[in-house]
């Protein structure tokens, strides 16, 4: 029997189906020389976003994770391919099935059955135990298991992927909340500096330093300021909204949400960033590993439908006509023996599965090489944009000292009856604007360290697989 089979399936035709990608590693992609420079560093923690020591934002962290419909999603399609797995899985074991009927029948009188059933009605009683046992000499179940496990190992890492990005969404948003109150701060200080300034004014007219007119002038700012608190707070209240969407609850759920005063002040080290780490660590790339895995066990799989199949089959129990005689002793019954199937003709289906399969790995193996081409850009501009924005923080820095300075001597000047009124207005404006600057290089070095323990793939996971080079 087995010489039979050998001999058949070296005759099968797979087709022009060969598989042409490959795995492109790390190792043959130019990393950059920033990039590779950049080896040393801290270990990112499971909670890294206790770095910026805010407890409202820990507690955020925490509640989206628990309730985020995103992740829950992505938690149930692991849960389904686990089963699925398992399903393959069982398709691999001895099956044992029983089946008990009676099926009332009336018999021809010119038929195989003798008298006195012949032309009768007879109760045809059965009560059988069936066991089969698929042998799977190709090899077809175990590929298609494996493929089903692999899949489910695909979809535990997207999962990781997802709570990842709930993770880098929640503290991004975040930081956007924080300088939206610290931009809605400054707003409601220059609006009060420039209601300080008027009154100056007003008392500089009272005293006849000043014409009626430098007090009219000096009221006209005060609209497009109230202007841009409103506006402030608007953007506030949205980002609440973002937060308390991204969390899983109603918009009332962050209503109060205010971050600590200096969150933005935290100063962070860059993690460490060794290119080969990624494909081990970030899941998006392990799941695209998986990926090309389960394919070219498909692959394995419609390759294996070719070969002839054998069947082990066996069943043991009760048949007879006629209920009442089902438990006597001569009503037993039993068989045994295996059953060969074999793809003779069957219009190219199975090279056209074959070819499909094929297809899939192809992509499959394009999309990892995409993944891992992409990750590697976004850890690259991560630390460039790092290295510029800190750069841009320290000189906002610098300059809205200098600013600073510069508004309290006019601002003095002005009330000595030195200065102009234009000149205050020009150092108020000066100030503003450095520090809203300030606080924006501030926020974005923060968010950017975000970007790039995303793009590092998070805290690394003890289950995560490493490219063989």
């Amino acid at each position: 029997m087995l010489q039979s089979v050998t001999i058949i399936a070296g005759c099968a035709d797979f087709g022009p189906s060969a598989p042409r990608a490959t795995l492109t590693t790390t190792a043959e992609l130019d990393a950059g020389q920033r990039l590779r420079a950049a080896h040393a560093g801290p270990e990112i923690g499971a909670q890294w976003w206790q770095a910026f020591g805010d407890p409202a934002l820990d507690w955020l962290v925490a509640d989206a994770l628990d309730g985020a419909p995103s992740l829950k999603t992505a938690q149930a399609r692991v849960a389904e391919a686990l089963a699925l797995a398992d399903v393959r899985r069982a398709d691999t074991l001895p099956q044992l099935s029983g089946a008990v009927s009676a099926t009332p029948t009336r018999f021809p009188a010119s038929y195989t059955v003798p008298p006195p059933a012949a032309g009768h009605w007879q109760v045809d009683a059965q009560a059988l135990l069936y066991a089969s046992f698929d042998l799977d000499l190709a090899g077809r179940a175990k590929a298609l298991t494996r493929s089903a496990t692999l899949r489910a190992d695909q979809q535990q890492a997207l999962e990781a992927a997802a709570r990842l990005e709930l993770q880098r969404s929640v503290v991004t948003t975040y930081l956007q909340l924080a300088l939206a109150c610290r931009l809605l701060q400054i707003s409601q200080d220059t609006l009060e500096q420039r209601e300080d300034l008027l009154h100056l004014t007003e008392r500089r007219v009272s005293a006849g330093l000043d014409m009626r007119m430098a007090a009219l002038r000096a009221s006209e700012p005060l609209p497009l300021a109230q202007a841009d608190v409103a506006r402030r707070k608007g953007e506030v209240e949205l980002l609440r909204h973002r937060l308390a969407a991204l969390a899983g609850r109603g918009p009332g759920y962050a209503d109060a949400l205010t971050p600590a005063p200096g969150v933005l002040d935290v100063r962070t080290a860059v993690p460490a960033t060794l290119p080969a780490a990624l494909v081990g660590r970030r899941p998006d790339i392990r799941a695209a590993r998986y990926r090309v895995e389960a394919e070219s066990a498909g692959i394995d799989a419609a390759r294996a439908a070719f070969y002839p199949d054998i069947n082990l089959l066996a069943f043991a129990g009760l048949q007879s006509l006629g209920f009442h005689a089902l438990l006597s002793g001569n009503s037993s019954s039993l068989g045994a023996g295996p059953a060969l199937t074999l793809p003779i003709f069957e219009g190219g289906r199975l090279r056209a599965g074959l070819r499909a399969q094929t297809a899939a790995y192809n992509a499959a193996v394009d999309d990892y090489d995409n993944t891992l081409v992409e990750a590697l850009q976004q850890v690259s501009d991560a630390l460039v944009q790092i290295d510029s924005l800190a750069q841009q923080r320290d000189l906002t820095g610098t300059a809205l000292e200098r600013a600073q300075q510069s508004y309290q001597l006019e601002t003095r000047r002005y009330g000595n009856g030195i200065s102009g009124y234009l000149d205050v207005l020009l150092a108020q404006g000066r100030l503003y604007d450095d520090r809203a600057a300030h606080a924006e290089a501030a926020a974005a070095v923060l968010m950017e360290h975000v970007q790039l323990i995303a793009a590092l793939g998070g805290p690394a996971t003890d289950g995560a697989s490493h490219e063989q080079n």
